[in-house]
C-alpha cells in the first residue's frame, strides 16, 4: 500500500493512497474520490501543480536575491561603466528571476510553477526599491517599477513553465 497512490477528485493531485486529506487542497480523499480519470481528464490535468513545496521558493528567492546582488549590485563596482538604471536595471531582474524559475521549474521532481512565482514576488520590494534608490540618471515612476516588476513576476511564471516543458522531455 506504501507504493499506491490516488488523485483527488478535487484538484488532481497524486496522493499517497493512505492519506485521508490531499496534500494540495486539503480535501477529504475517500473511496469515491478513487475515480479513474478519462484520457481527455488526464490531458487537462497534466499541467496542474500536485503541491507546494517551501523548499523551491527558498531556492528561487536565494537564486533571485544573490544573482541579483551580483549583478545589479556588486557588478557596478567591478565594471564601472556597467550602470543598470531605469529598463535596463528591470530588464536585468526580470531576466534573473526568469532563469531562476527555468532552473526550478528543470529541477524540481514535481510540477513548480508557484514556487518560483512566489519567490519573485518576495524578491520583488527589495529589487524594486534598490533599482529606484541608485536612480539618478533614469529616473521612472513609481508606477513604471510596480509595472515592471509585476512583468518581472510573470515572466517567471512562464520560465518555471519552460523548465517543466525542458523537463518532461528529458
Amino acid at each position: 500500500m506504501a507504493g499506491e497512490t490516488m488523485i483527488c477528485s478535487v484538484c488532481g493531485a497524486t496522493n499517497q493512497a493512505d492519506n485521508t486529506r490531499c496534500e494540495s487542497c486539503g480535501a477529504r480523499l475517500d473511496a469515491i474520490s478513487q475515480v479513474e480519470l478519462s484520457a481527455e481528464e488526464a490531458e487537462a490535468r497534466r499541467y496542474q501543480q500536485d503541491s507546494f513545496a517551501w523548499k523551491w521558493v527558498v531556492f528561487a528567492l536565494g537564486w533571485d536575491l544573490v544573482v541579483g546582488a551580483i549583478v545589479l549590485v556588486a557588478l557596478p563596482f567591478v565594471l564601472p561603466t556597467y550602470d543598470p538604471q531605469g529598463v535596463w536595471g528591470l530588464l536585468i531582474a526580470a531576466g534573473i528571476w526568469t532563469l531562476g524559475a527555468v532552473i526550478v521549474g528543470f529541477l524540481s521532481p514535481n510540477k513548480t510553477f508557484i514556487e518560483p512565482t512566489v519567490a519573485a514576488l518576495i524578491a520583488l520590494p527589495p529589487t524594486m526599491a534598490y533599482l529606484a534608490s541608485i536612480a539618478d540618471v533614469y529616473k521612472l515612476s513609481t508606477m513604471s517599477y510596480i509595472i515592471g516588476g509585476l512583468i518581472g513576476v510573470m515572466l517567471a511564471l512562464m520560465g518555471a513553465f519552460v523548465g517543466e516543458f525542458v523537463q518532461a522531455r528529458r
